[in-house]
């Protein structure tokens, strides 16, 4: 279990990372993220890509995800951590169901830790006096921003 965001013990956002899951399969992987409850677990794999230090699977306790920022974070400072990967000029990149996250480390007495976001796609665009209404509020309430999915 680690805490990202931040430098202090159960502060930040709760994240369990199995830095060992090459024998669990997704079934077990939902089930285990269900169980535990957090926003999202992370499961480390044998990377399939030669560009990538390791596979990362990150369930939800509903679904399992295409990427999440805190979870790929707080795996990379796991993997740092234990010593499975370096931090080396340039990074390393963790393979996700998106494609390579490419994972920047600065080092020092705490290292800090940057990725670059996969292309974000928008999806379906939702009337705002629709949305404002199912929510109780008038459309003057909302941010002058199409609601998405």
């Amino acid at each position: 279990m680690v805490d990202v965001f931040t430098e202090h013990p159960l502060e930040g956002n709760a994240l369990a990372v199995f830095p060992d899951a090459a024998s669990l399969d997704s079934t077990a992987m939902q089930r285990i993220a269900r169980e535990l409850n957090l926003a999202e677990t992370a499961f480390v794999l044998p990377p399939t890509r030669s560009d990538c230090a390791a596979r990362v699977r990150i369930f939800t306790p509903a679904k399992e995800m295409l990427f999440a920022g805190h979870p790929t974070i707080g795996t990379a400072f796991v993997l740092l951590d234990e010593g499975r990967v370096a931090a080396q000029t340039g990074g390393f990149s963790l393979e996700e169901n998106i494609g390579p996250v490419p994972v920047r480390v600065e080092t020092g007495a705490r290292p800090m830790l940057w990725l670059r976001t996969p292309a974000i796609e928008t999806g379906r665009s939702y009337d705002p006096n629709l949305c404002a209404s199912v929510l109780g509020l008038t459309p003057q309430d909302l941010l002058d921003i199409t609601p998405q999915s």
